[in-house]
């Protein structure tokens, strides 16, 4: 059976016309991408909203998504079962990535080879990151210089083990990526002492400036990337599945990768809606009537500044997917648009936001990227879901985009 999932990939990259990173080539245009990051997993228990995952992957692919960007759980795998306890992601009253309604057991490995089956049969990719970093290096202490390259090699060899069990169940038959940790800077500026050091306190989503001259902080991320990425690279090459680096934000990405990265995941978070001080715990207690007529208001008055800016920050961002050897990397979207923290609350309108989440998804369509997501709340846990049309219309545009291209 193993052998047979393998020999399928192998059949699918030799009939591959390009002799690059086929994957992207070989899904016919753009990755249309769902971020169903940790939710998955944790939300997939009795009346929970990834309960049938069947189902769900079925309603990506009528949505038009022919990729999903998940959690893989890599240090998990390796513990065969693992128990995910009930527990509210941020509120009991706004839904929140990683709600978890009721404790459950699940054999982890064996639950993304479900996922990836599903997917097989719907024509859908796997993006596959790791979110769960203390779980991954095992504590949440500070980590000293002197430590660092012991702490991400040994990081890279859990994801090089786990990277093998899903080899044998042919989950990688379905991966268009592989990304070894969920935006690197939101870890490194709060446990690495070197960063903390140089100044960066507690990076967050809403960084959209790249005017930044922060030359030793790209020398320090330039080497964790590097030691947490080469033995991934190495294991993943035969599959030639791309590595990609996971941004929290405006970077100058390709000061801070080496050559074995392939693909720079662009995240976009406007910092006036993206700061810690609008969480879901916060919101709760607001008027989230009043929130949403002035979210609604502001969008109003300002949309072409919005879009304007939507379509500097990524002409920007892929200024800087260069390396300093001169290798292109290959820029992609999961976290867009803003705001980063949108409630799901009855009293809340989600009319301004789809419109300009969709308007800001045809910006980058218009571009050379290699996909896009369309919000970090496309996925099942939010109501925003049940607009069919809404997803459905807004992929299509995004993947006729690529064919008028091609056309050119």
């Amino acid at each position: 059976m193993t052998d047979m999932k393998g020999n399928r990939r192998r059949e699918f990259l030799q009939s591959s016309d390009d002799g690059g990173m086929c994957p992207y080539f070989d899904t016919g245009g753009p990755l249309t991408i769902s971020m169903w990051d940790f939710s998955w997993l944790m939300g997939h228990h009795a009346g929970g909203p990834y309960e049938d995952l069947g189902q769900r992957v079925e309603e990506a692919a009528e949505r038009g998504y022919n990729t999903l960007r998940i959690d893989c759980f890599p240090s998990h795998i390796l513990e065969g079962k693992f128990t995910f306890e009930k527990k509210f992601g941020q509120s009991s009253i706004i839904p929140c990535w990683g709600d978890t309604l009721v404790s459950h057991e699940q054999n982890v490995l064996e639950k993304v080879a479900e996922l990836a089956e599903h997917c097989r049969k719907n024509g859908i990719w796997l993006g596959l990151d790791s979110w769960d970093k203390a779980h991954m290096i095992g504590h949440t202490d500070q980590v000293d210089p002197q430590d660092e390259e012991k702490t991400f090699r040994e990081f890279s060899q859990t994801w090089v083990k786990a990277i093998r069990l899903m080899r044998e169940e042919g989950i990688l038959e379905r991966a268009v990526w592989i990304a070894p940790m969920n935006e690197v800077p939101h870890y490194a500026s709060r446990y690495l002492s070197s960063v903390r050091n140089a100044g960066k306190k507690d990076a967050d989503e809403g960084e959209t400036s790249f005017e930044s001259k922060e030359d030793e902080l790209n020398v320090i991320f330039k080497r964790i990337n590097h030691w947490m990425g080469e033995a991934i690279k190495e294991e993943i090459d035969q599959e030639r599945i791309p590595l990609s680096y996971s941004s929290l934000g405006a970077e100058h990405y390709g000061k801070r990768l080496t050559d074995i990265y392939d693909v720079v995941d662009v995240h976009f978070m406007p910092d006036a809606i993206g700061r810690s001080s609008t969480r879901f715990s916060e919101m709760e207690n607001w008027d989230l009537k009043q929130f949403s007529d002035e979210w609604q208001a502001a969008c109003r008055e300002n949309y072409k500044a919005m879009i304007a800016r939507t379509r500097e920050y990524f002409t920007s961002a892929m200024s800087c997917c260069v390396s300093e050897s001169g290798k292109q990397f290959l820029p992609i979207a999961t976290e867009s648009f803003g705001p980063c923290y949108f409630p799901d609350h009855k009293d809340v309108d989600w009319t301004w936001y789809k419109l300009y989440n969709s308007d800001a998804a045809r910006v980058i369509a218009s571009m050379p990227y290699g996909g896009t997501t369309l919000s970090n709340y496309a996925e099942p846990l939010f109501r925003l879901w049940e607009d069919l049309d809404w997803h459905r219309n807004s992929n299509l545009y995004i993947t006729a985009m690529s064919e008028e291209g091609k056309t050119r």
